[in-house]
C-alpha cells in the first residue's frame, strides 16, 4: 500500500450514505456486533477450494494479510470455459442463485465487468443480503474506478456483516489514498476490536493514526503488525525509532 505523507484531514470525509456512512468518530464493539462472518460467504462455492489454497498462501507468516486474495489474483486463470459452462448453467436454470453469483465471479476473473455487475444486481434482487454478490459488486466497481458506488456496497456489507474483513480493507484502502485518515479508522477499528490478527487492517490503523498525529497508539498498532512480519509495518516502526 502506497503511504501517504500529507497533511491529515480534520473531518470524516461526507459521503453519500445516509444509513450506512460513520459518523464523527469509530465506535465500539458493542455497537458493532452482530452475527459473524461466513468464509464461505467471500466466494462462490465452487471457488472455495481454490481461494483457501490462496488464503493459505498470504497467512503463512501467521497473520491474515487480505491483500489482492479476491479482487487481483493473477494466479487465477482467466478461462473462457468457466464462463461457457456457468452461462449453460444459468440459461438451464434462471433462478439458481449459486449459479448466478458463481457467473458474476467468472466474468469478473474474466474482467468483464459490466458482465459481472449485472449478474451480481440479479442476486441482489433475490437476496438483498448477499454477502458475496456486495462485496464482489464493491471490488468490482473499485476496478473500473466507481469509487463513491463502491465505497456505498462496501457500507452496505459492513452494515450486515460488521467484522466483514475485506470490507474493510477496501474502505479503509480507499480513505488512506484519500488522505481521509479518520474515516479510515472508522472502517477498520471495529473490525480490529474482533479480529486483531488482521495484520493489514492493523498497519491500516497505524498509519491513519499516524498521519492524526496519535503517535502512541500507531506505534501500537505496527507493533501488532509487525508481529506477523508485516514488511511495512517493520519500515513504519524503524521510521519512527522503535525498536520491536
Amino acid at each position: 500500500m502506497t503511504r501517504q505523507t500529507s497533511k491529515a484531514d480534520d473531518e470524516i470525509v461526507s459521503t453519500e450514505v445516509p444509513d450506512t456512512t460513520p459518523t464523527e468518530e469509530p465506535t465500539g464493539a458493542s455497537e458493532h456486533s452482530g452475527e459473524a462472518l461466513r468464509e464461505e460467504d467471500l466466494v462462490p462455492g465452487w471457488l472455495a477450494l481454490l481461494v483457501l489454497v490462496l488464503l493459505l498462501a498470504v497467512t503463512a507468516l501467521g497473520g491474515f494479510v487480505l491483500r489482492g486474495a479476491l479482487m487481483k489474483d493473477t494466479t487465477i486463470t482467466r478461462s473462457g470455459y468457466a464462463v461457457s459452462e456457468l452461462e449453460a448453467k444459468v440459461k438451464a436454470d434462471p433462478e439458481d442463485i449459486e449459479s448466478i453469483l458463481s457467473l458474476g465471479y467468472a466474468y469478473q476473473q474474466d474482467g468483464q465487468f459490466q458482465n459481472a455487475l449485472d449478474e451480481y444486481d440479479k442476486v441482489l434482487e433475490r437476496d438483498p443480503q448477499n454477502l458475496a454478490a456486495l462485496y464482489n459488486k464493491g471490488a468490482v466497481l473499485t476496478e473500473l474506478g466507481e469509487t463513491k458506488k463502491a465505497e456505498q456496497v462496501y457500507w452496505d456489507t459492513l452494515k450486515i456483516a460488521p467484522d466483514h474483513a475485506l470490507a474493510a480493507k477496501a474502505l479503509g484502502d480507499m480513505y488512506i489514498a484519500q488522505k481521509h485518515y479518520k474515516s479510515a479508522l472508522v472502517a477498520v477499528d471495529p473490525v480490529l476490536e474482533t479480529r486483531p490478527d488482521l495484520a493489514d487492517l492493523q498497519y491500516i490503523s497505524g498509519f491513519a493514526n499516524e498521519q492524526l498525529g496519535n503517535t502512541d497508539k500507531a506505534i501500537e498498532r505496527y507493533k501488532a503488525a509487525a508481529k506477523f512480519d508485516l514488511v511495512e509495518a517493520r519500515d513504519a516502526l524503524r521510521r519512527l525509532g522503535v525498536e520491536e
